[in-house]
């Protein structure tokens, strides 16, 4: 069977201890500056690895654009190769061999951008997880009326992934995705002219839809998120009171409110998302074929002449172009709705993170050791002077001028009718 010591140690930098008190360093920074910004703190953590990405996800890119242009010189040299206007066979090595390295080029840097995305994201993903639990342990009871359990374990799982996987996969698709764009437009303007204004059109037509439907998903998103706390918090509820719900039968009841939530509520929601997620995603399949083929056609009905034409070379290379072109096409508006998604999650976050705490200075702690022969059975282990305790900071005192030793080998209990200050106390 597979053991622990089958398995390597994680680098420093991935150590859960290392990679939380670092993010912890930054936040407790950030807060004390008056403005706390949740994005500033992360990049502070994790921001090398994120350049560091986004510098190999550039130079993937531009070396990308570099393989059309050889290929259409290779083709040129193949199609005079035999004619009185035939380069010598030296270039045709040189743009085999500069294809070859083009495309090692791209595959290393692509891969370093890959791995450093999933830096990025274990960084994130560990910071958030550790910094929420950290908080949970020190949340005011005003706090813990608005964060039950079920919504605290939500920011635990989906918040925080989904604000690392948009830091990881998204983030750099905000300019990558652009850059491309006009790179390629770019050079099909060169190849085909002015009929690339064509593609240029159903681009800029298909802008106005994406961005309606990007929006429609960011709002039904966040009612989704509301719906999933509403139901965790009943799933609490129905788990912190399992026998007493066991003992009066209301089992059936719990179901229903259970239900009512799942299923008519969020069920229906994540359906309506889908539907949505499903028209989206046609429409960013259909722009780069509609690009591509108003593109085409209209370079065979109205410019035949300015560029020549549509030889191998002209078409070979429009179409590497135009598959170029389908990425950013097809997945930089998929980047919206994510970067909307983590801007929701991000916000949660933010404000559970900022929430209120309890006063940890208003306890005194002493050290104390139990087995030390100078201690007695008197020693006072728990004192309260002048104590004045409330359930909520806007309510009014239930206990005033509290005054009370425990002394080690004393027995104590607090007895009192319900609303007496007990649970203040």
């Amino acid at each position: 069977p597979l053991q622990m010591e089958d398995t390597w140690e994680l680098s420093t930098q991935y150590r859960p201890d290392v990679a939380t008190a670092k993010f912890q360093r930054n936040w407790l920074a950030e807060l004390q500056s008056g403005s706390p910004s949740l994005f500033r703190a992360t990049m502070r953590t994790c921001g090398l690895p994120w350049a560091l990405s986004g510098l190999n996800k550039l130079v993937s890119d531009l070396v990308a654009f570099l393989n059309p242009i050889l290929l259409s010189r290779l083709i040129g040299f193949i199609s005079k190769y035999h004619t009185a206007d035939a380069e010598p066979i030296e270039n045709g090595y040189f743009y085999a061999l500069a294809m070859f390295v083009v495309a090692s080029v791209k595959a290393i840097t692509f891969e370093q951008y890959w791995v450093h995305n999933q830096q990025v994201k274990s960084l994130t993903k560990i910071s958030y997880t550790t910094a929420i639990y950290r908080k949970t342990m020190a949340l005011s009871n005003d706090a813990r009326q608005q964060y039950n359990v079920g919504g605290i374990a939500t920011h635990m799982s989906v918040d925080s992934e989904r604000v690392a996987e948009f830091f990881a996969n998204f983030s750099h698709h905000l300019w990558s995705s652009p850059l491309q764009i006009v790179l390629a437009l770019y050079l099909l303007y060169r190849a085909l002219g002015w009929t690339t204004f064509a593609g240029a059109l159903a681009m800029v037509v298909s802008i106005p839809t994406s961005a309606r439907l990007g929006r429609t998903m960011r709002d039904m998103n966040k009612l989704l998120m509301g719906y999933r706390d509403q139901r965790m918090k009943i799933m609490d509820e129905v788990l912190s009171g399992i026998k007493i719900i066991k003992l009066y039968a209301w089992e059936s009841s719990f179901i229903r409110r259970i239900n009512e939530v799942r299923v008519k509520l969020e069920l229906a929601t994540i359906r309506r998302y889908g539907m949505v997620q499903a028209v989206f995603s046609f429409v960013v399949t259909l722009v780069p074929f509609v690009v591509s083929f108003s593109t085409f056609g209209l370079y065979t009905l109205a410019d035949n002449v300015s560029h020549g034409p549509l030889t191998p070379q002209l078409v070979f290379v429009s179409l590497t172009l135009f598959n170029m072109l389908r990425f950013p096409l097809s997945f930089g508006p998929m980047v919206i709705p994510g970067l909307l998604e983590a801007m929701v999650s991000s916000k949660r976050i933010f404000d559970f993170l900022t929430a209120g705490e309890i006063d940890f200075t208003a306890i005194d702690r002493e050290p104390y050791d139990r087995d030390s022969p100078s201690t007695g059975a008197d020693d006072v282990l728990v004192s309260i002077e002048d104590g004045t305790f409330k359930w909520l900071s806007t309510d009014e005192p239930t206990l005033r001028d509290v005054n009370l030793q425990c002394r080690r080998d004393e027995l104590v209990a607090v007895i009192g009718k319900v609303g007496a200050g007990k649970s203040s106390l």
